[in-house]
């Protein structure tokens, strides 16, 4: 059986959750693992969740002293490839799908057009079904936030850029320098 690599999934002072993702199910590995670690010095319990993978160690060290001698030991191995947070992974693939959806529609269409358009016809749906409140009353909000904040936000590009161009606040004679 070779040496299961683990990753902090995270740490509070005494507490630490681990995950053992290659030997997630295997319930050999992991009670082996849970056994390596209960024998390091500084570690008060142990305890795995196999369907996960999960291993949940208390100490009474600091979680890199623990992990340090449990490597060194060949009771594991410590992942530390830094990962892309899970915000930023999500913010990208919304980028790449805005893009295809107004390439597909020649710019007619985008992802909040798309939102809004869901959100009123969840709405309605559940206005019809009997569930106009919450649900229904709650989905028709965020349709007329979502209308309501894009327009504030179109008036204030435009105030911004008659000022600019002009040099004078809107509704006064004043300049705004």
């Amino acid at each position: 059986m070779s040496t299961p690599l683990v990753r902090i999934v995270h740490t509070i002072p005494g507490r630490t959750r681990l995950r053992a993702q290659d030997i997630k199910g295997d319930v050999a590995a992991l009670d082996a693992l849970r056994t390596g670690l209960e024998e390091t010095p500084g570690v008060q319990n142990v305890a795995v969740t196999v369907l996960t993978g999960s291993v949940l160690v208390e100490h009474d060290v600091e979680i890199d002293d623990v992990l340090g001698h449990a490597e060194r030991s060949g009771v594991l191995r410590v992942d530390t490839e830094v990962r892309e947070h899970y915000l930023a992974t999500l913010n990208r693939a919304l980028n790449v799908t805005e893009e295809r959806v107004k390439d597909a529609s020649n710019g007619k269409v985008d992802l909040e057009t798309i939102a809004f358009v869901g959100f009123v016809a969840g709405g309605i749906y559940q206005m019809f079904n009997n569930h106009g409140l919450p649900a229904g009353v709650t989905l028709l909000r965020y349709a007329v936030e979502l209308v309501t904040s894009k327009a504030v936000d179109k008036a204030t590009q435009v105030a911004v850029e008659r000022v600019r161009a002009t040099g004078k606040l809107p509704g006064s004679g004043t300049s705004s320098a």
